[in-house]
């Protein structure tokens, strides 16, 4: 569908109200004070909060390291999966958890169905998942994970527990504010993905249930930067 059709009849559909323009100055201010985004911040808490993700606080990468460390602690194995270390707001988060027995497991898959078969299995025995964020929305409380290179999908997809690292600095009021001021993001990745609390259906009998077609606990690590 051309463009200027897919405009008209969107146009048409809220009756020929004039559509924003794409040049307008973003929502988001790019320096917000310390008022603006303590103000962001408690909104995406209380959001994620009740759409039932755990949220967590962490004044700098140490603490975050800590809440990691606890959260890993409470699980039954040492396996987890995660983003490559570069693509993570903790630094060297592999290596430290690896100099303490966790091991981490790649969440690529090979292409070869007999390989992928196996890796699969594997990977089942992975309790958690972590990844960084690429943003949240303070009004809806969710994340926003890029699919790409060191970024893998199944990291927060597959294993009942995720973790996501966020820092402050990654926090929009809207996905309008978002998409204006990082205008590339959604070209950049083979994949976008918007998480609002943990996995959850009701399409069972009318009853929500969490945990059934992804992880079943959301833990976002709020990192002060």
């Amino acid at each position: 569908m051309k463009r200027a059709h897919f405009l008209q009849k969107v146009s048409s559909a809220i009756g020929n109200r004039t559509l924003p323009d794409q040049d307008e100055t973003s929502t988001r201010q790019n320096t917000p004070t310390t008022a603006d985004l303590q103000t962001l911040i408690n909104k995406f808490i209380e959001e994620a909060n009740a759409v039932k993700a755990e949220t967590h606080l962490a004044n700098d990468d140490e603490v975050a390291f800590e809440m990691v460390m606890q959260l890993l602690n409470n699980q039954t194995n040492n396996k987890y999966m995660s983003w490559d270390d570069n693509c993570l707001p903790i630094k060297n988060l592999g290596q430290r958890l690896d100099s303490v027995d966790y091991l981490r497991y790649q969440s690529t898959v090979p292409r070869d169905t007999t390989e992928r078969t196996r890796a699969h299995i594997k990977l089942a025995e992975v309790s958690v998942g972590i990844t960084g964020c690429n943003a949240a929305l303070a009004d809806t409380g969710s994340i926003v994970l890029e699919s790409k290179p060191g970024q893998g999908r199944l990291s927060s997809l597959l294993p009942a527990i995720h973790i996501a690292l966020l820092t402050t600095d990654q926090i929009y009021p809207t996905m309008e504010s978002y998409i204006k001021s990082q205008p590339e993001s959604g070209y950049n990745s083979s994949n976008l993905i918007i998480v609002t609390g943990p996995s959850r259906t009701a399409d069972i009998t009318q009853t929500l249930t969490l945990g059934v077609h992804g992880p079943g606990k959301l833990h976002i690590i709020i990192i002060d930067k």
